[in-house]
């Protein structure tokens, strides 16, 4: 049997190292052993202790932008999904089931209507991406419909 060895953190830190360890699909013991051990690439430093205070906190004020971020980011596509599933589930309630006879030309006009909204998507996406790059805000309201 391993030793065992009791680290007593706060509540904040307890949740940030979860959400790491989550992120890195790893457990969180595996996770505190490897921030506590040595690595190789750091040469035999550990991957939290090396460098000064300040290279420290700038570390670790990168750090916690980057996870507001990624959460920011998480919660917006579990938005997305429930926006979706909502959708779909609206969508398959009220559409009435399509006759045999019809099948074969709603399958034809689904199928080009499908790809006219794909190449409007891919052209929108494409314009938003211009407009960032040449710095100018997006012509969109945040949700992307047109302002």
């Amino acid at each position: 049997m391993r030793p065992r060895v009791v680290v007593y953190v706060s509540a904040d830190e307890l949740a940030q190292m979860r959400r790491e360890a989550a992120r890195r699909r790893v457990s969180l013991s595996r996770y505190a052993k490897e921030r506590l051990t040595p690595s190789p690439e750091a040469g035999g430093a550990a991957l939290n202790g090396g460098g000064s205070a300040a290279e420290q906190r700038r570390d670790d004020g990168v750090y916690k932008l980057i996870v507001e971020r990624a959460d920011g980011l998480g919660d917006n596509l579990r938005t997305l999904i429930v926006m979706l599933d909502q959708l779909v589930l609206s969508t398959l309630t009220h559409l009435p089931e399509i006759p045999l006879a019809q099948q074969a030309e709603r399958l034809t006009a689904g199928a080009r209507c499908h790809a006219s909204w794909r190449q409007e998507a891919a052209r929108l996406i494409e314009q938003m991406r211009a407009d960032t790059a040449a710095g100018q805000p997006s012509a969109t309201n945040g949700h992307g419909a047109h302002a």
